[in-house]
Formats: C-alpha cells, structure tokens, sequence
C-alpha cells in the first residue's frame, strides 16, 4: 500500500515499537521522518514555558529533571498540580499518578520475560548485557537489552566502553516498587549480585548497604572514606556513615576509626581523640591489631592538633613502626615530623619528612599523601625546599591532569618554593592554577585556606593591599565560625598562628592600622599550647610596632637582641627579614656602616640558601629604603646591584599584576566560555554541550566552573539570565 501510494499522500503511523516496515530501505530512499523518544521531549526551557502557560506550579527545573522532558509525566504532574497538590506530599502523589500510568500502559503491556527482567535489572546504575545477566540470571539479557531499546523504553545510551543503557529516573523507580511490591525477598540477593559487579566503590557501598549487608559496607567503608577525605567531600561520608543501624555506628570500631577521620577533616581534635580511641580499644578487643596501631596514630596526631604535645609524643613512642602498613608507617613518621616542627628542632624537620616520603614514594594512593600533608608550614623551614619539590613531583605524577585536592596543594607548594626563589610571576601563576581546582572542587574550607595563605603572600610582596586583605579576610572567616572555647573549640595556638601571619603581611604591605588591628587580636602567651615554634615570631611584632611608630631606636635595639639568637630565627623565613628590617632601622638613626655589615651577612645568607622569601615579605618599602642609599665605600658594587635586582624584581611584577587586562573587550569570558554559556542559557545539558562543541564533558564541567566564578553566579539558571542581559 505504502508504495502505490500517490505522492502527495503521507501516513503517520504512532507506535511504541518499530512498525513491521522495512525501515532501512525507507531510511535511505529519504521516504520516512522518524520522531523517537529524545525528539519529543522537552527541554528545561519548553517545561518552564509550559509551566507558565498552566498558571504555574511546581519548579520547572525540578519537574524537567524528574520527568526528564517526557510529555506523558509533565501533563500529569501539571494536572496535579491544578488540583491543589503541592509540598512533599503532593510530589508524593505527582509521582503516584505517572507510576500509576507507567504501570499501566508500559509495564504491564510488556511481555512477562521483559517485565520480570527490567525489575531485577532496576538495582543497577546502567544496564550492560554482562551485569545484566549476572543480576537477572538470565542469559538472554544481550536480547532483551535490544528489546527494550527497540520499545524506546525511557532509557538512554551511556558512553562507556562496553554498550551500555541507563533507565530514566521515573521508570527506575517505577519498576523498583513493583519490584518491592512483588518480589521483597529477592531485593537483598540482587542488591548484592549488583555490587559484586559494580567496579566504582562508592556506589557499591551503596547497594550493600541497601541490601543490609553490613559487614562488607564496613570494609569497603575505610578506602571509600578515605578517598572521599582526601576530596575533601565530608558530607558524603556523614550520609554513608548515617545508613548504617544505629547500635552498630554506636559499636563498630571500623564506623569509629572512620567518624575520627571526618572530624580530623573538620579539626575537631577532642573528638577525633576520643573516636580513635573508641576505635583502638574495639580493634584490639576483636584481636585487629593492624587497625589497632592506625587507630593509636590518629590519636596521638589529634593530641597534638590539641596542642598537647608531650601527650603525644609519649603516646607514639608506644607506637612500634616496624612490619606497619605503607599508611600506618607514613603517618607514624610525619606525627614525628610535626613533634620536630611543635618542640622547635626546626633543623630536624626537613630530614623527618625525607623519610616520610621514603615511604610515601612506595604507594601510589593519594589518600595516604594527603593524611600525611597537614602542615602548609613546611615551607618555611630550613632546608625544605628539596623535600617539597619531591613532594610536588610526586604528587603531579600520581594525579596526572585531573583536577584535585592533592593537586592543588601541590600548586600551593609549588607556589611556595617559586616566592622563595624570588620568581614571582611562577607563584603567581601557580596560585591561579590552585584556585581553578579550587573552584572545580567546590571550593572546600581546608583548601581555600591552604591556598588563601599562599595567595596573601605572593599579594603583599607584589604590594596589592586589597588583595592581600581579601585572602586574610577568607582565612579568619573560618574562625569566625568555630568558637576558641567550648566542647568544639580550636587550638588558640591555631588561630595565633594566623593572627602573627596577619601581622606580618600588614607589615610587608607598611600598613600601620592594619598591623596594629591583628597585634591587638594576639592571644596571650599562655593560651598558645605550642608556643615554642612561636615564641621567635611573636617577639618580631614589638619591633614591628616601634618601626611602624617611628621609635627606630628602639626598633633597633629590639631587631639586635632578636638576631643574637640567629637559628631561633631561621623558621618562616624570618631571619632573612629580621636582618633587613635591621639594616633598615639602622639607616633611619643614621647608623650606615652597621646597616652595611648587616646587609652584607644577609647576602651571604641568601647566596648560600639560594633563596629570597623572607627578603622579599620584608617589603617594598624597605628594600626602595636600602637600595636608595649611598653605600660607596661600605658595600660592593655587586652587592648594590644584588640589592637593586631584589627590589627590581618586586618592582616589574608589581606593575605587570596591577596593569589593566585588554585581552579580551567582551567581558570576562573567553570565546570558548561564551559558546559553552550560550547552550547554557538554551537549557542545553553537560552532555548535550560536549557533544555539539566537539569537548569532553570533563572539559565542559571545567568551562562551567569558571564561567560561574567569573560572572559570579550562583547557578546555571543565573548565568543563563546573564547571558540574555548582556549577549
């Protein structure tokens, strides 16, 4: 009939299935239009447009991303909602009406072979015909994969590289209550056939846990944790953790050892103690000494996040590192390390963490690397710059180009090691890379604060005032929030830390005001626990505040007392500083040879180390001060010029960061990112954009990160609104 058919006649055939047409032959003879399933769904921007032509009612995005676009689904939630149904039990009810019409007029017009199928395979994530066949059990799951695909059965094709389908949300979960409905005995056993062939660990921790499998959810519970952690994704865990019963997360020493890793993350130190404790003593009663001894380390390295140091040290010295796992071993060997740092040996430091990376290079896994990597203060210790840049190395050849927590910290220490070199446009670059991770990730508190102290640094060196103050204004945000008393309180010792680097940079910029408003925030002596590491960088602040005052004199006398005792100076850089601070107050009373002999050991000092970081956070005023000078007869010419390359170097960089930026007179966003943001604005998907511009989606996730931070948007919706007001 089809072919006597006259011309200008057409017929419409409407089918969930394939007609009995030979299809390929009309494909090729141009003689067929086909409207499938994707080609009639509707996209965020048509659901809103229908919303709004219904009179409104539930959130467009929401309703789009649950019906997935699918006519049928949107037209009985907008019923529903013109009936008066709204909050969660009227979703409740929007998603009982379209069950109610997928099990009628899809389910149950499947065949039983099919039916029984789709609801044992409803347990997976993607359906492939290996998986499939495993969960089922049944063996024709390669032919009934391409009948339900023939049926265009709300499912979707997954790039993967073995053909694989994933059902639509709906229908999932449609097909998952008939399968409680009528089968609940098979849920467990098929929950766990699912995990046994699920190769990502996070979701098949998930279906253990689903399927009550508790004691192998606890075992694959330590390495996903792990993970996770060291992704800074804390809440991810908290929910796994929360799945499992009560009296076992009351019991277990494997949930404790885990809860007391999540509040390590969060520096709740008291209670990491008494989790890991909890932990040690229940895997010592089960006879675990291996988690035993990881669980003891953890709470010595709490005792000392609680500034109790000798605690910790006598704790670990019970500690035997010999036959421990790659993790238990690392971690013993960098609490000693922080011991070496918090009891002031700062000479011991950099050979303390050599052997921590002795140990570290035996392991690919970054999880270990980052429970070892908690104290960004490494940096300013002697003789750490070749450790550090091993750390780094490591680091970038383990993670490779994703984008990572342990990559970003890399970037910072990278960053580190560029300032105290003196390559500031490195650092700077290096900061840029971090914080593009940083935004990537989320923008996690350890991280930002990681790279927020960094980022102050290299701002102040290069004179940028609002900057520097913006990064230290992020870094006291988090005290804002955690209270210095109470059953979560953080080590004063923690927060004197940051209130010294405050006063420090308000010094590199020579800004008075700001200087004095952190000296007044310093706690008293006896509430910093640790104070050895500080008490040489807190006794530079009444010599800052006589500089600052103009009482050179005494800023003088204060400097020559403070450099008597050179290597109780040579940690976060300071001695470098001190020395030109000295020779600077020297100059301002008229003291030109002693200034001299002072600056000619600091010359010496930086030959020898090869370093300029402490020089250079001395400022630029101090250093135009210096090379202003007339040295003839007290310095050599080369000396001068040494001197003169120093505050040339801070000079062109300065003027280079703060020259406006014409590269690009459409607004903030690069070619590439307008492209990305025009498919957003027209409700295109990740997937859906990587395919039409020819980019991963790796690569298109980037793009959106950044296009948010630049616009500074909160969501794709606003960015989308952007786009319509100004392109």
């Amino acid at each position: 009939m089809l072919e006597r058919l006259p011309e200008h006649w057409g017929i419409v055939i409407s089918s969930r299935v394939d007609p009995p047409l030979s299809l390929a032959r009309l494909r090729a003879q141009d003689d067929v239009a086909e409207l499938r399933q994707p080609d009639l769904q509707f996209d965020q921007r048509e659901v809103a447009a229908l919303v709004a032509a219904a009179g409104g009612g539930p959130d467009a995005a929401q309703l789009w991303k649950r019906t997935g676009g699918w006519a049928a689904g949107l037209r009985l939630a907008l019923n529903a909602a013109k009936h008066g149904v709204a909050g969660p039990s009227g979703a409740q009810r929007m998603d009982r009406q379209m069950f109610d019409y997928l099990a009628s007029e899809v389910i149950d017009e499947m065949p039983g072979e099919l039916r029984e199928f789709l609801m044992r395979c409803s347990v997976l994530p993607e359906l492939t015909a290996e998986r499939c066949a495993a969960v089922s059990g049944n063996a024709r799951a390669a032919d009934l994969l391409d009948e339900v695909e023939r049926r265009g059965l709300f499912v979707s094709a997954v790039e993967a590289p073995d053909p694989a389908l994933t059902l639509h949300d709906l229908f999932r979960d449609c097909l998952a209550e008939r399968l409680r409905r009528e089968h609940p005995e098979l849920l467990p056993e098929l929950l766990r056939r699912a995990a046994a062939s699920e190769p990502d660990a996070i979701r098949r921790l998930s279906l253990l846990l689903r399927a009550g499998a508790w004691s192998e959810a606890e075992t694959l519970l330590e390495g996903v944790a792990e993970e996770l952690l060291a992704a800074s994704a804390v809440e991810p865990v908290l929910r796994l953790l929360e799945q499992f019963p009560r009296n076992l997360r009351d019991e277990s020493p494997m949930l404790a050892l885990v809860r007391g890793q999540v509040l390590w993350a969060q520096w709740e130190w008291r209670r990491t103690a008494e989790e890991m404790q909890r932990a040690r003593l229940g895997f010592e009663r089960s006879g675990d000494s291996r988690r035993g001894r990881r669980a003891r380390v953890f709470e010595a390295i709490a005792l000392v996040g609680n500034g109790l140091i000798p605690e910790s040290e006598s704790l670990l010295a019970e500690i035997s590192l010999d036959g421990a796992d790659v993790e238990t071993h690392a971690l013993g060997l960098a609490l000693r390390t922080w011991h070496a740092i918090d009891g002031g040996r700062f000479r011991d430091v950099a050979r303390c963490y050599s052997e921590v990376l002795d140990v570290l290079e035996r392991t690919e896994e970054l999880e270990i690397w980052y429970q070892c990597f908690q104290r960004p203060l490494y940096v300013w210790l002697p003789g750490m710059a070749a450790p550090l840049a091993r750390f780094v190395d490591g680091v970038m050849r383990r993670n490779g180009d994703t984008p990572s927590q342990m990559r970003a910290i890399a970037f910072v220490m990278a960053a580190w090691l560029a300032l105290w070199r003196g390559e500031l446009s490195q650092a700077a670059e290096r900061v840029r890379q971090a914080r593009e991770d940083e935004r990537w990730l989320g923008m996690p508190l350890r991280l930002r604060m990681f790279i927020g102290v960094v980022d102050a640094a290299v701002s102040a060196v290069c004179g940028e005032r609002a900057a520097t103050l913006d990064a230290l204004a992020t870094l006291f945000r988090y005290f804002d929030a955690a209270p210095l008393s109470g059953p979560s309180a953080q080590p004063t010792s923690m927060f004197a830390h940051y209130v010294f680097y405050g006063v420090r940079l308000a010094d590199t910029l020579d800004d008075a005001a700001v200087l004095r408003d952190f000296a007044a925030r310093l706690p008293p002596d006896e509430r910093i626990k640790n104070l050895t590491m500080l008490r040489a960088p807190l006794a530079t602040v009444p010599a800052r505040l006589a500089a600052l005052d103009g009482r050179h004199a005494e800023a003088c006398t204060r400097w020559a007392e403070l450099l008597e005792n050179p290597a109780a100076l040579d940690v976060l850089g300071l001695l470098q500083e001190a020395r030109l601070r000295y020779a600077h107050a020297l100059l301002a009373v008229e003291r030109r040879r002693e200034a001299a002999a002072e600056l000619r050991t600091l010359l010496q000092d930086v030959a020898a180390s090869g370093e300029i970081g402490g020089v250079l956070l001395a400022g630029g005023e101090a250093l135009r001060r210096v090379v202003a000078e007339d040295w003839h007869g007290e310095l050599e010419w080369t000396e001068v010029a040494t001197l003169r390359g120093w505050a040339d170097k801070v000079r062109r960089v300065s003027a280079k960061r703060g020259a406006p930026n014409h590269a690009d007179d459409h607004g903030p966003l690069s070619p590439r990112e307008r492209e990305v943001l025009a498919r957003i604005a027209a409700g295109d998907s990740n997937k859906v954009i990587a395919r039409a511009l020819d980019l991963s989606p790796h690569t298109v996730k980037r793009h959106v990160a950044n296009i948010l931070d630049k616009l500074g948007t909160g969501s794709r919706s606003q960015a989308a609104q952007w786009y319509r007001e100004h392109c």
